[in-house]
């Protein structure tokens, strides 16, 4: 098979014009819309990345600060723990102290009231010491019962007797 082209140069020149005016309309009419829509939609692409940049770069600043600031209000609350510890230990010794203090006094209290009862304890034994002294002498006298001279002879011989009579040494 034989295929035989023959070139016509007029039909060449023909195509050649309508090439021609097919490029200056496209030129003219077709190609700057399109090549503004292009440089739209680079200029579009551009200002997103740009503004994206601007996120990051802000997003960024964001967390130095936010991490600054967290170290800032760990070490606060360090030092805050520490005062809170520091007062509570402090706290802690004014209580020993203080209980010490009420313990000592409630001893103080208790061995004055110990003291208290011995010496009314002790006067009450004189007395009864005095009223059988009394009543042993009135028997064997034979009296019924002593007159008021004898009673104060025998209670101020008691009083007398003194702390040797209480069970204390004497200085």
């Amino acid at each position: 098979m034989h295929i035989n082209i023959a070139l016509n140069p007029l039909d060449m020149l023909d195509a050649l014009v309508a090439v021609g005016i097919l490029y200056v309309f496209l030129q003219k009419y077709a190609f700057p819309p399109l090549l503004k829509a292009v440089r739209d939609r680079q200029t579009r692409i551009d200002e997103e990345l740009a503004a994206a940049e601007r996120r990051r770069q802000e997003a960024d600043e964001l967390k130095s600060q936010l991490e600054a600031e967290l170290r800032h209000v760990k070490a606060r609350a360090e030092v805050a723990m520490n005062h809170a510890l520091r007062d509570a230990e402090d706290e802690a010794a004014q209580i020993v102290v203080r209980a010490r203090q009420e313990s000592r006094r409630l001893v103080a209290d208790a061995e004055a009231e110990i003291a208290s009862e011995r010496q009314h304890a002790l006067a009450s034994v004189k007395r009864e010491v005095a009223d059988l002294a009394l009543g042993i002498a009135a028997k064997v006298l034979g009296q019924e019962r002593a007159d008021e001279a004898t009673r104060r002879l025998v209670q101020e011989f008691v009083d007398q007797l003194g702390p040797e009579a209480d069970g204390e040494p004497t200085p």
